[in-house]
């Protein structure tokens, strides 16, 4: 194929196929790297959504709880509860993070001075080897009121119990409790 064509040329024409398929196998390899990138970030994104769901049946779980041990009040009778939030549950990933600053200073021929500051800041988070974010803390989420309707809460005794109970329980203010009869 290459006869008619003179040492040099041959060496000119093997150096660009072997480049052009260097060019090819980094190209399919990148794609890959896309992919992966892509369906991690859709695996963080499920993830993020089994904790909102796991998140929600912990509140109710909480709310179950307190209404099993308010119930057993003696009193109290027949118990219902609801908790209010403010937010939800917060997670702290961790990071890490790379801080550049560069300073330029310039004098022109008049003798007058410049400064210019340039500055960057790069944020990675850091992941385990499943790809799963590294967690520093977890901030469970603020109550901001919790109601209790219960049967006995017509004897001022039950109300105020009840009242403390939750109080203690839930490390909550008075002011965040109401105590309500069915």
């Amino acid at each position: 194929m290459f006869k008619n064509l003179n040492e040099k040329d041959k060496k000119k024409i093997y150096s660009l196929l072997t480049l052009a398929v260097i060019c090819g196998i980094a190209l399919i390899a990148i794609s890959g790297l896309e992919d992966k990138a892509i369906s991690s970030k859709d695996e963080v994104n499920n993830k993020i959504t089994q904790e909102e769901l796991s998140n929600e049946s912990s509140k109710a779980t909480l709310e179950e709880k307190l209404k099993n041990i308010l119930s057993q009040i003696e009193g109290a009778g027949e118990v219902d509860v609801m908790i209010t939030y403010e937010s939800s549950e917060e997670i702290q990933p961790a990071f890490n993070t790379n801080t550049t600053t560069e300073e330029t200073k310039e004098v022109d021929q008049q003798g007058g001075e410049r400064t210019v500051t340039t500055s960057s800041e790069n944020k990675t988070m850091i992941t385990s080897s499943s790809n799963e974010p590294i967690v520093i803390k977890t901030n469970q989420p603020k109550i901001n009121g919790v109601i209790v309707v219960a049967t006995g809460a017509k004897d001022l005794t039950v109300k105020e119990t009840l009242y403390s109970a939750v109080q203690t329980a839930l490390q909550v203010q008075g002011h965040q409790v109401e105590i309500y009869t069915k």
